[in-house]
């Protein structure tokens, strides 16, 4: 926040063992987010709305205890997180290392 009280930047980061599940529902909440905010006509089907000030940055970060990674089906929802995170060694370039998430953090915001 601000002096003047006011929310400048944000960030949602859903901090999870696995990828099942989490990452689907992560996922869809951000497109959901960026629906509601845009000017798009599926906003006014569903009847939904989201006006904030500053779009939050929207994270995923996960120790990738089953190595759920390498499934294609996962690796593409990797594409709507603003940036994501792993504990274990992933060659691979949409994803950093747990390690760098707190210099991520401080960058962003």
């Amino acid at each position: 926040m601000s002096e003047e009280k006011t929310l400048k930047k944000c960030m949602i980061i859903s901090l999870k063992t696995s990828l099942r599940e989490r990452a689907g529902q992560t996922y869809k909440w951000k497109l959901l987010m960026e629906i509601a905010a845009s000017n798009d006509s599926l906003k006014e089907k569903y009847n939904i709305s989201y006006n904030p000030k500053e779009m939050p940055l929207v994270c995923f970060a996960t120790v990738n205890f089953y190595n759920e990674i390498n499934n294609p089906q996962h690796r593409g929802m990797f594409k709507f997180f603003d940036q994501s995170f792993i504990a274990k060694n992933v060659d691979a370039d949409f994803i950093s290392r747990l390690s760098s998430l707190p210099d991520f953090v401080n960058k962003a915001l």
